[in-house]
């Protein structure tokens, strides 16, 4: 069972569970940005102003090929398409309805190429070859990945940021969990009873959007310096 010529070996990292290895066709892969803008019209102008109303998360979309051949002794491919299926899942214990039910977070990685934390949008997948009594042993998968964290690359504004001069992530005050009710103030003024001391967090976590935390995410909490 050759692999298709031009194929090379990848990863999906799923976020508290496997590495499942894959391979992928680097001939080509896209990822796309966008973001909102508003225009409200004004009487007597011909362009009106343009508003910010925010960015969109990245978007990926990738094809991937799953083989017997990455799986050492394992006759069949379907372990491997369970987990896949399992990571679409919100995991067993999380509490049904509420805001940390959530599927996990998953990376892709290829050579040097290591995607955005994304979460998993849309999964496809296609069986392609067969043993006899029907396992399969080769499929297609297509996935839409859409960013979840921010980007730790250099074309993120959250990537190589150099740290604030007025704090330090080491020796600090330890990790604070986001339970419901949190912001980003109400953590700092628990912490150094100073409410506007939100942007030192919001720094050292790399949070682009201060309005927005996710429930059950682990924010590190530095030292501010005098």
């Amino acid at each position: 069972m050759p692999i298709p010529t031009g194929f090379q070996k990848a990863e999906l990292q799923i976020d508290g569970g496997d590495t499942i290895k894959c391979y992928f066709n680097p001939t080509e892969y896209s990822v796309s940005k966008s973001n909102t803008w508003k225009y409200d019209p004004v009487t007597g102008t011909t362009l009106p102003k343009a508003q910010f109303s925010g960015g969109n998360p990245r978007e990926m979309s990738i094809s991937l090929l799953l083989d017997v051949s990455l799986l050492g002794n394992q006759a069949s491919i379907r372990p491997t398409t369970d987990q896949l299926f399992k990571m679409m899942e919100v995991p067993g214990g999380q509490g049904a309805g509420g805001s940390s039910a959530v599927p996990p977070f998953i990376t892709f990685s290829w050579g040097s190429v290591v995607s955005f934390k994304a979460v998993c949008t849309q999964l496809t997948v296609a069986f392609k070859m067969f043993h006899p009594n029907g396992e399969p042993i080769r499929a297609d998968v297509k996935m839409s990945l859409k960013q979840a964290e921010t980007a730790s690359t250099a074309s993120s504004t959250g990537a190589n940021k150099k740290g604030n001069p007025t704090t330090r992530a080491n020796a600090g005050h330890g990790v604070h969990t986001v339970k419901d009710g949190d912001s980003l103030p109400s953590i700092a003024f628990k912490t150094y009873g100073d409410a506007t001391a939100w942007r030192a967090i919001a720094q050292a976590n790399d949070i682009e959007n201060p309005l927005h935390l996710r429930r059950g995410r682990a924010l590190s909490l530095p030292k501010l310096d005098s």
